[in-house]
């Protein structure tokens, strides 16, 4: 009895044999009594009671006695029959409930073997379909976090790939009087280490943010006074590429239990962006307002390029660019969204963008109101 169809046999036929033997017995009962009560009438009637017996029972003849034998065999016949019947048709029910089951497992067997394109047909709207369907989500998800963990290796690789060629090239060069070894080359290296001394620290905020360890000293915040503080701070920025940095702040707004450092991030993240990718001219408003009655929004208005709208589900991604012309140096290594998102999330807010292309984009951002406000 090792397999699930054989113990759902079983078990059928267990339960039909104990109601038909159940059954029989009270057949038995009721059918000797009722025969007995109608011999007991036919004597008052007239009848003969049979020597040796007594009471009800003693009225029962040869002939009597042998159909109540006849009774109890065809009862113990169609027991066994009814048993018999009952074995088949469980089996045929219980491969019918195990079928998919060991279709499941033959696909889970593949998946642990590296097989993601393993599926299973759903063939029903039960318990077991609904499994399936499970299953098949919990597939196409492994599916996809493989697919995004082989695609972070890459992106990692060339992110690190390129300043490290860079820094070999120039050493090499150098090495070899190719080109001379002045403060000039050196700074250029320089910028090079800084380069990937910000990647690895992004990288390592990144995987400590998605990993739910990123530390996060949380206080009662006015976040008015951390956005203002961080638009000044980009003023310089604004101005040098002629852009114009206005702010818009509601009164009174209760205050939202945070890191303001970690907020403040998000907020020159999303500024950064803003002006990288608005053109000379342009304009970008900054707006602090109540949405709902428990939430603070944060929102960054651009005049630039806008997004076009099969990138605006992606550029949160890690390493993602929206403007694939652009490299590192003008366009960032694609990891200041992704960072944003994990810690506005970590707040327990959401972040999202709206974008028309060449009508300029809108990033937000919510954080819960603190209780105690």
């Amino acid at each position: 009895m090792n397999t699930l169809t054989l113990k759902l046999s079983l078990a059928f036929t267990l339960v039909v044999l104990i109601a038909i033997g159940i059954m029989a017995f009270l057949v038995n009962r009721a059918t000797t009594s009722e025969f007995g009560a109608y011999l007991s009438h036919q004597q008052a009637m007239g009848g003969m009671m049979v020597p040796g017996m007594g009471g009800m029972m003693g009225f029962i003849g040869e002939a009597e006695k042998g159909f109540l034998d006849s009774l109890n065999r065809w009862l113990i016949v169609s027991g066994l029959v009814a048993g018999g019947l009952a074995f088949l048709i469980g089996l045929a029910l219980a491969r019918q409930i195990s079928s998919p089951l060991r279709l499941l497992a033959a696909a889970a067997r593949r998946i642990a073997t590296g097989d993601m394109t393993a599926r299973v047909k759903v063939r029903s709207k039960d318990e077991v379909g609904q499994l399936s369907l499970d299953f098949n989500d919990m597939a196409d998800a492994l599916s996809r976090n493989q697919q995004l963990r082989r695609q972070m290796t890459a992106d990692i690789a060339h992110e690190l790939g390129t300043p490290l060629s860079v820094i070999q090239g120039n050493l090499e060069a150098m090495l070899d009087s190719v080109i001379p070894l002045t403060l000039e080359q050196v700074a250029s290296l320089h910028d090079q280490t800084l380069l990937l001394s910000r990647l690895t620290s992004d990288l390592r905020q990144l995987s400590l943010a998605e990993a739910g360890h990123l530390k996060l000293n949380r206080s009662p915040t006015d976040l008015t006074s951390l956005v203002q503080h961080a638009v000044e701070a980009m003023q310089p920025s604004a101005r040098t590429a002629g852009l114009s940095l206005t702010l818009s702040l509601q009164t009174g707004l209760p205050r939202t239990v945070a890191d303001p450092d970690r907020i403040a991030q998000v907020v020159h993240n999303l500024l950064t962006n803003a002006i990288r990718y608005t053109s000379e001219g342009g304009r970008i408003l900054v707006s602090v307002e109540m949405k709902g009655r428990d939430l603070l929004q944060v929102s960054v208005s651009d005049t630039g390029s806008g997004i076009l709208p099969e990138d605006l589900p992606r550029i949160f991604d890690r390493f993602y660019r929206a403007d694939h012309s652009r490299t590192k140096a003008t366009g960032g290594a694609g990891l200041g969204l992704a960072i944003a998102r994990e810690i506005v999330n970590a707040h327990g807010g959401r972040i999202w963008a709206e974008s028309q292309p060449a009508r300029g984009s809108t990033f937000f951002f919510t954080l819960p109101v603190s209780s105690s406000s």
